[in-house]
């Protein structure tokens, strides 16, 4: 199906195949409902930039953004086929794949978050210079079942910093998290991206510890599919992913029109007039985090997005062997992920994407 499917595009670029614009408007959109994991916030704005632009509506696509929180959630969604896609993290569908395991039905079709978003904060006063100097210490987490605790660990231990030599308080986010890290009840903050920029934004000065280089620039976060939506409707895939793309090198190329966007879609979370330039320039900062991480290459690879590299699994299923939460490691990576759609998702003319984002107010 996949190669049929590449094989009718390639038909279409070549001139083959034509459909008129008027056809194409005749067609029905295709529903795609994409799960997001949190409350809505600025990190929806590629997608609410590429809707702005058009480039679903070119896809013949009707995507509708619906907020469902944990893969508990999300997964029987998804197998349900109430959502056809999932922004999610890639730990569950490991441990799903070990004996007695649900072995969800499901496979990650989109490289999203191509450098892992959670980060690694001391205040800047801090003696604290690298992971081997955290010895003794005290980490606070999101949660004690945040699937980034995996990776928090082999990290440590690969710096030598014994896993029973430090301490994991749950902190949350937001407030409570941050007067942590100031009083001194923890040492170091293991929070996301745009959650650091906040802090920094609160007046907090940090600093965030140098990843090493075996584990920096390794996926967090993908899109998660159905194996039956990925071999019987791979176009759906492909063309829902190339929007995305389109949107999020046009976010990057215009942050305020993208966050302009976002305003527009959901008028609730506008500011008032008065606050929306003091708005506007705090939202530039945490986008501007984030997009680096949704747009980041290894150096010397091939500039593909939505591809995933063997290492992004490879180095998290040894994570979890480290941390115990998983005895099989001879997972077929081909379970878990298939990158036979990037050369779809990447099918678009870029410069006329970033001239029109440019463009756009």
């Amino acid at each position: 199906m996949i190669k049929k499917f590449l094989g009718l595009c390639a038909a279409m670029a070549a001139g083959v195949l034509t459909l008129s614009a008027a056809d194409t408007a005749a067609l029905a959109k295709d529903k795609f409902v994409f799960a997001w994991p949190s409350a809505i916030n600025s990190g929806v704005a590629p997608l609410t930039f590429a809707t702005q632009l058009g480039y679903f509506d070119k896809e013949n696509m009707d995507v509708q953004i619906q907020v469902l929180t944990g893969s508990g959630v999300i997964i029987p969604q998804l197998v349900a086929g109430n959502i056809q896609g999932a922004y999610s993290s890639l730990e569950p569908l490991i441990i799903a794949r070990q004996p007695g395991k649900p072995n969800y039905p499901i496979m990650f079709a989109y490289n999203y978050l191509r450098r892992s978003v959670w980060e690694f904060a001391v205040l800047d006063s801090s003696p604290i210079k690298s992971f081997a100097d955290l010895k003794g210490s005290t980490i606070g987490v999101l949660a004690l079942s945040s699937g980034n605790i995996f990776m928090l660990r082999a990290i440590l231990e690969a710096q030598g910093v014994p896993w029973d030599s430090i301490k994991l308080q749950a902190v949350g986010t937001g407030a409570a998290a941050f007067e942590a890290l100031r009083s001194g009840q923890i040492q170091m903050l293991n929070l996301f991206d745009t959650a650091h920029v906040r802090l920094e934004q609160s007046g907090t000065k940090i600093r965030r510890l140098q990843v090493p280089a075996e584990f920096d620039g390794l996926s967090s976060h993908g899109i998660s599919v159905t194996q039956a939506l990925f071999k019987d409707n791979p176009g759906l895939i492909a063309r829902f992913g190339r929007a995305l793309t389109e949107g999020t090198l046009a976010c990057q190329a215009n942050l305020d029109a993208c966050i302009r966007s976002y305003w527009a879609a959901y008028p609730a979370l506008r500011p008032a007039p008065a606050a929306e330039a003091e708005t506007m320039r705090k939202e530039k900062e945490v986008l501007t985090v984030r997009m680096g991480n949704l747009t980041y290459m290894r150096p010397g690879a091939k500039a593909q997005m939505g591809e995933f590299s063997t290492e992004d699994w490879t180095k998290l299923i040894a994570a979890l062997e480290a941390g115990g939460e998983i005895k099989k490691t001879d997972i077929p990576l081909s379970s878990l992920y298939s990158n036979a759609l990037v050369p779809e998702f990447n099918r678009f003319d870029q410069a006329a994407v970033i001239a029109q984002a440019k463009a756009a107010k």
